[in-house]
């Protein structure tokens, strides 16, 4: 029963997206497919965090944002007047935002016998290096966006293929789920949800606002394809041929064409995602997590390391 229910879901589904491509035309119809197998990848991260450990999480579309960034830093090309107008002072304000960090950890762990004194210390220690950070990269920040500020404004990337940037913006994620596992995952069930949510929303609004990193709401042009430019296929006499042979526009076809090319690379995405996540399903990992979502303290008394358990199901959804 749950089979052709499954089914008929589907059959539905193509037969919608038919009608739109009679309706509307196939570019249409194949830009929303695309749209779907986009969203079918992101809906199974999410089962992995609400299904395999019961997290209700919402925060999906901060780490969604991650992955734009990382295609903005992978692939944008670099832009040589901003990073010598700025570059050094950005990257020392990174380095000192780091040492703070490390410093204000070692700290915080190092002084527990002080009691309330440590957070004084561990205090002092964050304000300097906050201090520090901004007085090196705040007119740095300022240089860098009075570069080209219609065309650049920001310090550009490394120029690299865009197919890299979707394993980086995998791994951009995946660093940034460990930090917010760390702090949300001791709530639950809505506070868990809100707390993700509002992390979401500063990791999205640092995003938009940070000039020198993104051109915030700005948009970045001429990012690299993974597949030919519509441009290449019509003036390519071989496509144009070939459009001639079956009866087609040569600029619809060749539109239709980058649509199905994309949705090529987006499938074969969908479908080792898809492999691996039923694999870890039935594995002694995926059964170990189920356990765990159905009984915690029963899981716990059986030895089991319930919030470790908790972080790598959240870094991997």
């Amino acid at each position: 029963m749950q089979s052709q229910r499954t089914i008929m879901l589907f059959v539905g589904m193509a037969t919608l997206l038919a009608l739109v491509g009679i309706g509307q035309g196939w570019d249409v119809a194949l830009l929303l497919v695309n749209m779907c197998i986009i969203s079918a990848i992101m809906a199974l991260g999410v089962n992995i965090q609400w299904g395999y450990a019961g997290l209700f999480s919402i925060g999906s579309m901060g780490f969604a944002a991650l992955g734009g960034l990382a295609g903005v830093i992978i692939s944008a090309k670099p832009v040589p007047g901003a990073w010598q107008a700025g570059g050094l002072g950005v990257i020392g304000g990174l380095l000192s935002a780091l040492v703070t960090i490390i410093l204000g950890t070692f700290v915080w762990r190092r002084l527990m016998h002080l009691g309330r004194w440590r957070y004084g210390v561990t205090g002092v220690i964050v304000l300097a290096g906050f201090i520090t950070m901004r007085s090196l990269m705040g007119p740095a920040i300022v240089e860098i966006e009075k570069i080209d500020p219609a065309a650049a404004g920001y310090l550009g990337g490394m120029g690299l293929p865009i197919i890299l940037s979707w394993v980086v913006g995998g791994l951009f994620a995946a660093a940034v789920a460990w930090v917010v596992g760390k702090v949300s995952l001791g709530l639950r069930s809505d506070y868990l949800a809100i707390a993700t949510l509002g992390i979401s929303e500063i990791i999205i609004f640092l995003l938009k606002f940070e000039d020198w990193l993104t051109r915030g709401v700005k948009n970045v042009t001429g990012l690299p394809r993974p597949v030919p430019y519509e441009v290449e296929l019509v003036k390519s006499q071989a496509f144009q041929d070939f459009a001639i042979a079956i009866g087609a526009n040569t600029t619809a076809a060749a539109s239709i064409t980058v649509k199905l090319c994309y949705a090529g690379l987006f499938s074969i995405v969908l479908l080792f995602v898809l492999y691996l996540s039923e694999v870890a399903l039935r594995s002694p990992w995926g059964r170990m997590m189920r356990a765990i979502r159905d009984n915690e303290t029963a899981a716990a008394a059986m030895g089991k390391n319930v919030t470790a358990r908790h972080l790598q199901d959240f870094i991997l959804g």
